[in-house]
């Protein structure tokens, strides 16, 4: 009976997911992905966000939905994935040629005590916690825009 339900479950959300690939323009996209892939400290030019929000807020409203569903598969991060590494090598040799003044001995150790498997897995869910945070927060600018 377990495994039914599971098929069901599977299904309904195959069919619910397939129903909101919107037709966003490829301006909406390329728009909706740099919303998604910034953190807060990137934000250029807020007046130009808020006018690609009310220009595209229809179809940002069904891909941020998307993404909030769907979010990012972890599996499919390589690129993320090798960046990540790169960032915790180079931490390493920053440790090993000159540690910062600002790093203590005993944060130097714990910085040491992460494998780069622990370091990239937790970065890259960090990523996907972020991708839907930052979707969430795109809903909620597009429900206090001004409707037509």
């Amino acid at each position: 009976m377990k495994k039914n339900y599971s098929v069901i479950v599977v299904a309904l959300f195959v069919i619910l997911a397939g129903g909101l690939r919107a037709e966003t323009s490829d301006e909406g996209k390329k728009f909706a992905r740099y919303w998604l892939g910034m953190n807060c400290a990137e934000a250029v030019d807020a007046q130009s966000e808020h006018d690609n929000f009310l220009k595209h807020k229809e179809e940002l409203r069904a891909y941020f939905i998307a993404a909030v569903q769907r979010g990012l598969e972890l599996e499919e991060m390589k690129e993320e994935e090798a960046a990540l590494g790169e960032i915790y090598d180079r931490n390493l040799k920053l440790l090993d040629e000159k540690r910062p003044a600002w790093i203590t001995p005993e944060q130097e150790k714990k910085l040491r005590a992460v494998s780069r498997e622990a370091f990239v897995s937790r970065e890259k869910e960090t990523l996907a916690e972020n991708y839907k945070a930052r979707a969430l927060r795109g809903l909620e600018l597009i429900r206090s825009l001004p409707s037509r």
